[in-house]
């Protein structure tokens, strides 16, 4: 908040309230229920707000309230400042613990696999202390995630429907993808590596449309001069995409970091699928490490965040 909107009365309560309509529905109602006030007191706080800040934050919309574009931004900012006091409370706990905690992570896949795995690993013997909750998903579930302060990192993307200005963004790398295909699929039976084409006479699953994985293999296709996939199996379970190529001849792409995992692998080690040689040059867009703006990571979160970016090849850590 800046300094002229606490001159001119902006109370904590008004935060509460604001950052309550952020994340709540649009019936005042019940925003004021979860806050233990009111559905009056809840309108003079609105009226209050608006005085403080000489502008339209909210109009009538049916039975309910919509916040304007001033009223938005405004709950916006609300929410990130109670997540700071929030931060900083825990701050405080762990001190007085030593080097104890919790710390939320989120992560799409691979890296979940690749980094943040044997980071715990470590952690698990330099840290035993700290308790850590990992998130794997798609970016697009994560992002909300981070914003309201159910995570206090992830390895993931902001997705195009979501507002830049909330993150502080680390750009990473690149992830490598493959695909793969059931122990003795017919497509390891040639001699040769399959043409890319070959693979359109099987199955696809794949992950909802827009998913960075899903959109990488199309414009693979569309690069190489080929139709997409006629039969598709959308899923956002890789647990479920797992099952369906162990069980059927489909195929699917997934990050290289995963296929390594679950794939037999040259030494003859049991695995429960094979990576199939595509041709297709499979890298999705590049992932980054994610906090919210202007956020300042517990002494627990950086002792994570730190483990998990050496892991990752990063060479800062961050503060």
């Amino acid at each position: 908040m800046t300094p002229d909107l606490l001159r001119r009365g902006l109370k904590m309560s008004h935060l509460r309230l604001l950052a309550e309509l952020a994340g709540h529905s649009s019936l005042l109602t019940e925003a004021a229920r979860t806050l233990g006030i009111t559905q009056p007191a809840a309108s003079r706080l609105l009226s209050e707000i608006e005085r403080i800040a000489d502008a339209e934050v909210y109009v009538r919309a049916g039975r309910g309230i919509e916040l304007t574009e001033v009223g938005r931004k405004l709950a916006e900012r609300c929410v990130r400042v109670l997540q700071e006091f929030a931060d900083a409370g825990r701050d405080i706990d762990q001190h007085k613990a030593g080097q104890s905690g919790h710390v939320s992570v989120g992560s799409v896949t691979g890296p979940a696999i690749e980094y943040i795995l044997p980071a715990l690993r470590h952690i698990r013997l330099s840290s035993p202390e700290v308790t850590i909750s990992v998130e794997v998903g798609q970016s697009s579930v994560l992002a909300p995630m981070l914003a309201d302060g159910r995570l206090d990192f992830s390895l993931s993307r902001i997705p195009s429907d979501e507002d830049p200005a909330q993150f502080e963004e680390r750009p990473l790398m690149r992830e490598p993808a493959v695909m793969i295909g059931r122990i003795g699929h017919p497509l390891t039976r040639s001699p040769t590596p399959p043409t890319a084409e070959a693979f359109l006479a099987f199955d696809w699953v794949l992950p909802p449309a827009g998913s960075p994985i899903r959109t990488t293999a199309e414009q693979a296709l569309r690069d190489a001069g080929l139709p997409l996939p006629s039969r598709v199996l959308t899923t956002s379970s890789f647990l479920f995409t797992l099952a369906t190529i162990q069980q059927t001849n489909a195929v699917a792409p997934v990050a290289r970091s995963v296929a390594a995992s679950f794939a037999r692998r040259p030494d003859g080690a049991t695995g429960s699928v094979d990576i199939l040689d595509s041709r297709l040059g499979l890298a999705v867009e590049t992932y980054s490490f994610l906090t919210r703006k202007g956020q300042v990571l517990t002494p627990v979160a950086q002792i994570v965040a730190r483990e998990v970016l050496r892991a990752a090849g990063a060479r800062e850590a961050p503060v």
